[in-house]
């Protein structure tokens, strides 16, 4: 996905640099609108997709240090499970119910270890917890 915004930066810049280097010239008015448009599309449709796209995800093998089912703002409940080798860090699972939460946090037990899935979103600056993959 990395790669893929590169290589759609580069065109997008490409073909805005095409634009204005056939508009200052006067040469192929048409060509030079219509790559000013596109590129500026592509721009656009590469800032959107940061945006809206996990910026990481995968698997990880944790140490459990603590499990907590909390209420958040908007009425949604949150399993989070802090592990301990990086620091207390959080991973949060979202559910509609605190049923559904604390049946998804009573798979994990303090101190084992679990291989997880996860996505980190940039804009919130969160661990999401995806599924629980295996028990070491």
């Amino acid at each position: 996905m990395y790669i893929f915004g590169l290589v759609l930066f580069a065109i997008s810049f490409g073909l805005i640099g095409f634009g204005v280097f056939t508009t200052l010239v006067r040469s192929e008015k048409k060509k030079g609108r219509i790559s000013l448009v596109v590129g500026t599309l592509f721009l656009i449709t590469t800032f959107v997709m940061y945006t809206y796209f996990p910026s990481a995800s995968g698997e990880d093998k944790i140490t459990v240090d603590s499990v907590a089912v909390t209420e958040g703002e908007d009425g949604a409940f949150r399993c989070s499970v802090t592990e301990t080798d990086y620091n207390g860090l959080t991973y949060h699972y979202e559910a509609a119910t605190k049923e559904d939460a604390e049946a998804f946090c009573g798979q994990f037990k303090e101190g084992k270890e679990y291989t997880i899935s996860f996505e980190y979103d940039l804009d919130t600056e969160e661990y999401t917890l995806v599924e629980l993959v295996g028990q070491e």
